[in-house]
């Protein structure tokens, strides 16, 4: 299992277990609020597949655009069409086009909705899959203002330390 370090677990009685799927070896999941394959979080089988698909998109990172490209956000899309359908890069032109050059957060989404037009409805794939929007391992804290499930919950992504608030010195000492 890979997490991003603003990932955490909030729901101790959910288990990564129940996300593990033994058919595949590499699972993501559809962030909530976008058409965007989250890169915070995946699930790895040490196989000889899963060890070169994760090598050769950390090489990918040489074919980023010089525009707001995403980073490993961004480059997973055209990666999984490169890698998954590479008979659909003819059609992937338009949404190339747009990566190169984004400029913003809603270029970027156009891109990721674009690619994952071309990639269809499919999810499973022979050794890779794709986790429905809303039951996956991980989600955005801020969708819920930081609220969460214990029915549907297990990880939230965002928990950053410069957003936790705090309580003054001694507020709890003087409470008795």
């Amino acid at each position: 299992l890979f997490i991003d370090a603003d990932i955490g677990i909030v729901n101790p009685t959910r288990l990564i277990e129940e996300f593990i799927d033994t058919r595949y070896d590499l699972t993501f999941y559809d962030r909530f609020c976008s058409w965007e394959v989250a890169m915070g979080s995946y699930i790895v089988k040490n196989t000889h597949f899963s060890r070169n698909f994760l090598l050769n998109f950390a090489n990918f990172e040489t074919h980023l655009p010089d525009s707001f490209h995403g980073s490993d956000n961004g480059a997973i899309h055209a990666y999984l069409l490169e890698t998954l359908l590479p008979e659909s890069r003819r059609e992937a032109h338009v949404c190339y086009s747009i990566w190169h050059q984004s400029t913003s957060f809603d270029d970027l989404f156009l891109y990721e909705a674009c690619i994952r037009s071309i990639l269809g409805s499919q999810r499973n794939f022979e050794k890779v899959r794709i986790v429905r929007k809303g039951t996956g391992w991980v989600r955005d804290i801020w969708i819920t203002d930081s609220r969460w499930s214990p029915e549907r919950d297990f990880m939230l992504h965002g928990m950053k330390e410069s957003d936790r608030s705090s309580f003054p010195d001694g507020l709890f000492s003087r409470m008795r």
